[in-house]
């Protein structure tokens, strides 16, 4: 791909050595999110969204405050912080300073809290406590009847983590009443919430009358019907047409059955005996729905009262489900909260997706030497090659990005004219996990995979020479989707632009199988360099005159003077990669120039600096857009 311009697309002059790896890491443009929630944001149920660290903080940021549910149980507290009875963790600073900060006022509840009154009544161990300091028996609180003078023991802080009975109705502030206690034309809840306008279109005059739990028995060892479930309904073996409310000869069945996305709790079969029900009606509980295991996902479901594990295609209100990503793949966020809880019929956030690790080194590089040396096998999992198909022909590199998507230079793909158009992408064959340069080297045989092109993307904003071969950058869609292994990772991608290039000294690794002595042969092997990359205004100073115009906006400098190392033919396309987050290697730049040699007619100069397109300067306005559309995480 060089010339003997005074540019030249650049190559590696390069020698080192590769290390089997995998890599870690996920990007967040192809997650999938709930309710188009950016990443890193956590989805409402009443449809907005917050940031995710406003979960389970105590404070409501929700509408309907999803954000502080009972599924906060979830999530670990750090040692230090203080956890509310629902789940949340606060700073534990905050418990007992005088105000709730947690939804449920737990945190001012504690024992810690208690200032006891000396002339309030010492309460025994099965009494509750009012607010007021009267003691009252703890059966009687959130019954639905004020018991303290103060109603302390019928208010949310109190109940609101009451777990009630499933033949129970749950009131809005928690207490639990009959079964049959909504729209019955009894207020039998405190706040009322039994006999809501708004859902009990038909009420009349209402009375605070408190009513049964269990229908009662009927004349002469007869049962009562009892009202239909809500979300479904009984019916009888015997007399039909039949209402809530009349009475049944001892032995007659009901056959109870929910409504479709519904599941019964409780027996499907009770019958009368003695004017009794064997026991009460059931609940239908919404289902949320079905999570199904993946090639790269497996996904368990944990049911409540002690139910047991399964697959989780019939998940009701509190079924827990664990996710669990396969080998050679993760997702980031399953190290805080590693499963999702089934609430009201909706799972309390969306399901992880696994992705390919990316940027890791299964074993650390040896120390460099700074002219290069041959790279160990697998250290670079995301090193790409691209080959002519007619010849087989090794052109330039790449970087693997997504499973169907490798990242090159502009110039490899496009022909030599003034306005640099793209060649066909039947031209090509692309190929990973190759460590010899040999197309078909048998070494490799085991390890390398190979795909046509599908498509090729190159920059709108290149134009080649004509335009100093700015935004030389193209994108490359496979026709095969490639199949995670030890020797073929994607590299890590700064989707959010987070890691800045400044002034300080930072190393950046390079591969390819470009030229490693100016004159001679090109590489058999991978070779890698460590370069430093070069602060703009340094860069800029050094660069050889007429060579500074191609120090575009969108390029950077690596590399050293006088020390006769360089990227060299043969290496264009390939990236320059920098260790970010402890292990994680990410592609900060992609070869693209370097200055003629003046010892050699057609040859790389090693005593300057290589250029490369700016990785960052693309980010957003093309390598996310393309990713979006065309991007593949998984086969």
């Amino acid at each position: 791909m060089c010339n003997a311009t005074l540019i030249q697309v650049i190559c590696l002059f390069l020698a080192i050595q590769i290390v089997p790896s995998f890599s870690f890491h996920q990007s967040n443009i192809t997650r999938r999110e709930a309710k188009e929630c950016p990443r890193n944001s956590f989805a409402c149920k009443s449809g907005e969204c917050i940031d995710e660290d406003k979960e389970c903080d105590g404070g409501v940021d929700c509408k309907d405050a999803s954000d502080e549910s009972n599924a906060c149980a979830r999530i670990k507290c750090p040692i230090s912080a203080f956890r509310c009875d629902y789940g949340a963790c606060i700073s534990a600073d905050l418990e007992c300073d005088g105000k709730p900060d947690c939804r449920d006022g737990s945190d001012e509840k504690t024992p810690n809290c208690q200032i006891i009154d000396e002339t309030s009544p010492i309460c025994k161990s099965n009494e509750f406590r009012c607010s007021s300091g009267e003691c009252i028996d703890e059966d009687n609180k959130c019954d639905g009847i004020a018991q303290c003078s103060d109603r302390s023991d019928e208010i949310r802080a109190t109940c609101w983590n009451l777990r009630c009975p499933i033949y129970s109705y749950k009131c809005k502030y928690g207490a639990c009443v009959s079964g049959n206690a909504e729209c019955n034309g009894k207020i039998e809840c405190q706040d009322g919430s039994d006999e809501d306008p708004n859902i009990c279109k038909n009420s009349t005059v209402l009375t605070p009358t408190p009513s049964p739990v269990v229908p009662r028995p009927g004349a002469r060892g007869r049962c009562v019907l009892p009202n239909h479930p809500e979300f479904g309904k009984w019916s009888i073996f015997g007399p039909e047409n039949l209402s809530p409310g009349a009475t049944v000869n001892p032995g007659t069945i009901l056959n109870i059955v929910c409504q479709n996305g519904y599941k019964l709790e409780g027996n499907s079969v009770i019958y009368c005996a003695n004017g009794q029900w064997t026991e009460n009606i059931g609940v239908c509980l919404k289902l949320c729905s079905p999570l199904s295991s993946t090639k790269v996902m497996t996904v368990t479901c944990t049911y409540p009262n002690n139910k047991g594990e399964g697959n989780c295609t019939n998940a009701i209100d509190g079924t827990l489900a664990r996710f669990k990503c396969e080998p050679l793949y993760e997702d980031p966020n399953l190290q805080r909260i590693p499963g999702r809880v089934c609430r009201d019929g909706t799972w309390d956030n969306s399901s992880p997706e696994c992705v390919p690790v990316c940027g890791q080194k299964s074993v650390e590089v040896q120390k460099l030497i700074v002219n290069g040396k041959t790279a160990k096998r697998g250290t670079y999992p995301w090193q790409a090659a691209l080959y002519t198909r007619d010849k087989k022909e090794l052109i330039c590199g790449g970087s693997l990005i997504k499973l169907n998507m490798i990242i090159t230079a502009a110039h490899c793909v496009t022909d030599q004219q003034e306005r640099a158009q793209p060649l066909p992408k039947e031209n090509y064959i692309v190929a990973l996990g190759k460590y010899y340069r040999k197309f078909d080297d048998p070494r490799d045989s085991k390890e390398a995979q190979f795909s046509e092109l599908k498509k090729i993307i190159v920059n709108e904003k290149y134009s080649g020479p004509i335009q100093n071969f700015g935004s030389d950058i193209a994108l490359l869609i496979t026709s095969t989707v490639f199949v995670p292994s030890l020797r073929v990772q994607p590299v890590c991608m700064d989707w959010n632009l987070q890691f800045k290039i400044g002034d300080d000294q930072v190393f950046g690794y390079v591969t390819g199988w470009g030229y490693t002595v100016e004159g001679s042969n090109p590489s058999e092997e991978l070779k890698e360099l460590k370069v430093p990359l070069i602060p703009e205004s340094k860069c800029r100073k050094d660069l050889p005159v007429d060579y500074d115009r191609y120090y575009t906006y969108d390029k950077l400098c690596a590399g050293y003077l006088n020390s006769n190392t360089s990227v060299c033919r043969g290496d264009s396309g390939g990236g320059l990669v920098v260790k970010r987050n402890g292990d994680r290697f990410y592609l900060t730049g992609i070869v693209s120039l370097s200055p003629t040699s003046p010892r050699e007619i057609d040859g790389c100069d090693s005593q300057q600096y290589g250029l490369y397109t700016k990785v960052a300067a693309h980010t957003e306005d093309f390598i996310l857009k393309k990713v979006t559309e065309y991007g593949i995480n998984a086969r």
